[in-house]
């Protein structure tokens, strides 16, 4: 009874499939994403909808979890400190899911070839980071250094490295509406720039990044595809778009366990940890 839902059993369908696909690659879909996503699917197909800016608010996101009972505790469900702890048998039961699912999908021989295995890590670098020295007296617990309120700015790096070290263009997010070009001309050649409104990675950023930048250039290095990603199960990195993107064009996104990144994220650990030391020494 009522009116026709605005999209059909079949494009409601592909929805579902992707909540789950996510899942099982440990990208949890989140009520935001999901809006976004079908956002985005209603302006591709030009169809007419009763939402504000073609966005579906709460009451479709209502009916949708009630015509498809079987994903709605999936799709609002967040992790619990006692479920997310970090314990052997949590990342032995990740190592286990993740072999089921690539050799469920017959990818598990990707992994016989470091050229095809990357992993893929951002990081935000405040223009003023935090930690410069100063002088206090000697005992005293708390130390303040008064800044302004634009030294909270920060800038975003992605990069991508596979097991072989092989170094895909970085790409720089920038707090800006138009980056300068004094800024531009300093990027070195190849890398991507992006900019959002707070100088932190977005969904449509992390799109870009990886049809853009991520993607001709395994095209243009000619490595074998599929490619195995593994990036952090972050909400900046999921969309049905980009879901359908990576699908279509042999890029396997695998989400590492959470809250394991200061030892099981390669980046984080290789990486970004001493850069941003050099970093803060640089600006201090």
């Amino acid at each position: 009874m009522g009116p026709k839902s605005t999209l059909n059993e079949e494009e409601e369908g592909v929805l579902v499939l992707w909540i789950k696909s996510m899942a099982a690659r440990g990208f949890p879909v989140t009520t935001a994403q999901l809006i976004e996503s079908v956002q985005h699917l209603i302006k591709k197909l030009g169809r007419e909808n009763p939402f504000k800016e073609g966005k579906p608010g709460r009451k479709w996101l209502k009916l949708f979890m009630q015509r498809h009972p079987t994903i709605t505790n999936r799709i609002s469900e967040n992790l619990t400190m006692s479920r997310a702890s970090v314990t052997k048998q949590y990342i032995t039961k990740w190592f286990n899911e993740v072999e089921s699912f690539l050799k469920e999908k017959s990818y598990f021989e990707i992994l016989n070839d470091s050229n095809r295995v990357f992993n893929g890590d951002e990081s935000a670098f405040f223009l003023n980071p935090k930690g410069n020295r100063v002088l206090a007296p000697k005992g005293a617990k708390s130390v303040y250094l008064t800044v302004n309120s634009d030294d909270k700015e920060c800038l975003t790096v992605l990069i991508s490295v596979s097991a072989s070290g092989l170094l895909a263009p970085p790409m720089v997010v920038f707090k800006y509406e138009r980056v300068p070009n004094i800024i531009v001309e300093s990027v070195p050649s190849g890398w991507g720039l992006g900019k959002t409104e707070s100088g932190w990675m977005t969904r449509a950023t992390f799109f870009e990044y990886i049809t853009n930048i991520f993607h001709p250039w395994l095209i243009k290095e000619q490595i074998t595809l599929p490619v195995i990603l593994f990036v952090d199960g972050h909400t900046s990195h999921l969309t049905l778009q980009l879901s359908e993107f990576c699908e279509q064009n042999g890029i396997i996104l695998i989400a590492l366990p959470p809250n394991t990144t200061h030892f099981m994220q390669p980046m984080d650990v290789a990486v970004f940890r001493g850069l941003k030391e050099a970093w803060k020494v640089q600006h201090s």
